[in-house]
């Protein structure tokens, strides 16, 4: 696996600095960055109208990762919305205009999912050290 392909955790303060840079941002406010509607379809079929009815609902974020990106970081955070499904917004945050870029349901349980995620990249790290 490529380093580029595994979600880093963020740390809390982190976590909690990025989850603010969103309460402070307004969804329109993003520029919605063409991979989202890929030659005129929606890669994911989330529509936009879902996903503005969900992205201020920043209490329901329960975890936010980052991957590697041309400028800076991709953050994905994570909406939980019933036990087994949620919602994943993608953003460019480092850019100028900050962009919107994918968002996706996942309908696994989120703790385990979420564990597994931390224990690759805790594996990968500790490859790295090595």
């Amino acid at each position: 696996m490529e380093n580029n392909e595994i979600d880093i955790p963020l740390s809390k303060e982190e976590e909690k600095e990025k989850i603010n840079f969103l309460r402070n941002t307004k969804f329109k406010d993003f520029k919605i960055h063409p991979y989202y509607n890929r030659n005129g379809y929606i890669k994911h079929a989330v529509e936009i109208e879902t996903i503005k009815e969900i992205y201020p609902k920043f209490d329901k974020i329960i975890k936010v990762f980052k991957r590697p990106a041309k400028k800076g970081f991709k953050y994905s955070f994570r909406y939980q919305i019933e036990e087994t499904k949620s919602l994943v917004l993608c953003f460019y945050l480092d850019e100028i205009p900050p962009k919107f870029f994918n968002a996706y349901f996942d309908y696994t349980k989120q703790d385990k999912k979420l564990k597994k995620k931390i224990e690759n990249w805790m594996r990968r790290e500790a490859n790295n050290q090595q």
